[in-house]
């Protein structure tokens, strides 16, 4: 049965569209009747277009976070190709494609099923791989209720709060004093940013509870942002109210057997290094 294999690049990088067009050219003179190959940019990916039995996300993480929407939607594995930066969840290089697609091919890949959150606005759902984040657009503080399955906990008086996966624990949470969670952990995390009262810390819950975040009416209300993976944004204005759980569905992710997490995390963030 012939395959169909998704290259997205990040048309920001220098050289991708080049590299794609190169990656493409040594899988189909290898698989040439095997494996159908499509290149999209990572800035006019859609539901549409999103069709395939392999992802190779070609940049860095911020190209993995753009396409993970639609690759969760249709449970479509992904590989990250870092050509970027930091290249957290791009944990390959584009000389090790080739034994991506050998292991596709022959059903051998390994898959980590990553937990992703549902975001509920204005009765339209989300899904957000790394984080959900509520933030003022001044620097003025902000109130939001927090209720743990409709259970009032606090109120966030600060500069915002974040809710993570534990895939997102080292991106922003972790910038604001979140703890640093294992990709395969079943938590959320909930990190507040910068609270102006020291007795809120961030907090672990269940995979199985279902957070609200509620926004009162508060002098400083009027102007709130919220972020899903920094990829998509929306105004939120008073007595709005977020609903985050974790979703049905979970984000296919391919990892590099010759990196963990914990050799990523010393490697990346320069863990315990003196």
């Amino acid at each position: 049965m012939t395959k169909k294999v998704l290259i997205v690049y990040n048309p920001q990088k220098k050289n991708a569209i080049s590299l794609a067009k190169g990656i493409s050219g040594q899988i189909k003179s290898k698989y040439k009747k095997e494996i159908i190959i499509n290149i999209c940019s990572s800035e006019k990916i859609t539901n549409k277009n999103c069709v395939a039995d392999l992802i190779l996300a070609l940049g860095g993480d911020g190209t993995i976070l753009r396409v993970s929407p639609y690759a969760v939607e249709r449970l479509i594995p992904v590989a990250g190709i870092n050509i970027g930066g930091l290249g957290y969840l791009a944990e390959f290089n584009p000389s090790d494609v080739n034994s991506i697609i050998d292991e596709f091919v022959t059903e051998k890949l390994e898959l980590q099923n990553r937990l992703v959150l549902d975001v509920t606005y204005k009765n339209k759902h989300h899904y957000a791989l790394n984080d959900c984040v509520l933030k003022p657009l001044s620097s003025k503080v902000c109130n939001i209720e927090l209720f743990i399955e409709k259970q009032k906990l606090t109120n966030i008086v600060g500069d915002g709060v974040i809710v993570a996966t534990p895939t997102g624990s080292t991106a922003y949470s972790l910038a604001c004093g979140g703890s640093i969670v294992e990709p395969e952990a079943n938590v959320i995390l909930i990190t507040p940013i910068s609270p102006h009262t020291l007795s809120i810390r961030p907090l672990l819950i269940s995979p199985e509870k279902t957070i609200t975040l509620r926004i009162p009416v508060f002098k400083s209300n009027k102007q709130l942002l919220l972020s899903l993976d920094g990829q998509r944004n929306f105004f939120v204005e008073p007595l709005d109210e977020i609903i985050i759980k974790i979703a049905n569905k979970r984000f296919l992710f391919i990892p590099n057997r010759k990196k963990n997490f914990f050799k990523i995390l010393t490697q990346k963030l320069s863990w315990g290094v003196r």
